[in-house]
């Protein structure tokens, strides 16, 4: 999610994991719920996370699958969408407890000189400085970058797992 200033809204998980240890930067979205379609998924996260009412997501831009061992399940699959929207300050319709439930602790906007910067550290291994903060996808700059360059792909880009 973009604005016209290339700024990128992104959430904030806080994950007790020991490889984590700034939590993790991700585009707002979410599990879906039974019988639900990814499109529709995304709509209600987007309310539910941010207050943002979207009609239609368009088409994705990225796809990732990611197993790994969770609670009720053994992996995930993302999908990920580009929405261009004008600026705006998220109200969650979840209470922050809702959100915390789901270790969600934070939403900005993050300049794309920040989110470059983010990423020069994060592939430099630079943990110890006070700007270090970990994507998904990891190479999220990168793929910011291209997506600002060439567009929206005719078809999803396949990303690896993390």
């Amino acid at each position: 999610m973009t604005d016209p200033r290339r700024r990128v809204l992104m959430v904030h998980f806080d994950f007790p994991a020991d490889n984590l240890p700034t939590g993790l930067w991700a585009c707002p979205g979410g599990g879906l719920d039974p019988g639900e379609s990814v499109e529709a998924g995304l709509v209600r996260e987007l309310r539910e996370e941010l207050g943002l009412d979207v009609v239609d997501p368009g088409r994705p831009v990225w796809v990732k699958e990611h197993v790994f061992a969770m609670t009720r399940w053994d992996g995930q699959h993302d999908t990920f969408f580009w929405l261009d929207i004008d600026a705006f300050d998220p109200r969650p319709t979840f209470t922050e407890t809702e959100l915390r439930a789901e270790n969600l602790d934070g939403v900005r906007w993050w300049p794309y000189e920040e989110v470059m910067a983010a990423q020069r550290l994060y592939d430099g291994g630079a943990t110890e400085h006070p700007g270090y903060v970990t994507f998904t996808p990891r190479r999220f700059g990168h793929l910011l970058a291209d997506l600002f360059r060439h567009g929206r792909p005719t078809e999803p880009l396949h990303l690896p797992d993390l």
